[in-house]
């Protein structure tokens, strides 16, 4: 996540000239900063990782700002290529019976996105970044059967840590994001 590059889209620009949305300080600091050419990690901000994450997190959510890019991951694979088939029924069950339940082989890059931005948060929140390596596989992904098996072993992992029942609000949210 803190190797992304964002760059501020149209909503933006226009915030840092208006004010409207009633940015916190910190926020409109980070806005202001993002430049489309430095990644997430080199932005000058004086704050806990966790807290730079939240925030740009919120910045995307609320459309002030978007992936430009990233750097390449560490020791990064080649990703298989996605079916060339755009459509058929996609209910693969992944590892602990996880489904989105969509009748697509393939979703948008934006799509994996915002599962991504979702997953790294409650990585970061509750497994203190033990699934880093899978959430930055997923970049490439496009398939709906690869995208449930990263959230089938997500699923484990909280499960073996308790924190089911959080994990159920998120996939709440990653649900929402493919319908």
């Amino acid at each position: 996540m803190l190797d992304v590059i964002y760059r501020k889209t149209q909503a933006g620009l226009t915030e840092i000239q208006t004010r409207a949305s009633g940015l916190s300080l910190k926020q409109r600091q980070l806005l202001i900063m993002i430049d489309g050419k430095t990644p997430a990690h080199a932005l000058p901000m004086a704050m806990p990782e966790k807290d730079l994450v939240h925030k740009l997190l919120e910045l995307e959510w609320d459309g002030l700002i978007e992936r430009a890019g990233s750097l390449p991951p560490k020791n990064a694979a080649v990703p298989a290529p996605a079916p060339s088939t755009a459509a058929a029924t996609a209910a693969v069950a992944a590892p602990g019976g996880f489904t989105l339940g969509l009748n697509v082989v393939r979703i948008s890059a934006g799509q994996v996105a915002r599962i991504r931005s979702i997953l790294h948060m409650t990585n970061q929140n509750h497994l203190s970044g033990e699934l880093d390596d899978m959430i930055g596989e997923m970049e490439h992904l496009v398939s709906v059967a690869d995208i449930e098996r990263c959230i089938g072993r997500y699923l484990q992992v909280m499960k073996t840590r308790g924190m089911e029942s959080a994990a159920q609000t998120y996939l709440a949210q990653i649900r929402t994001v493919v319908r």
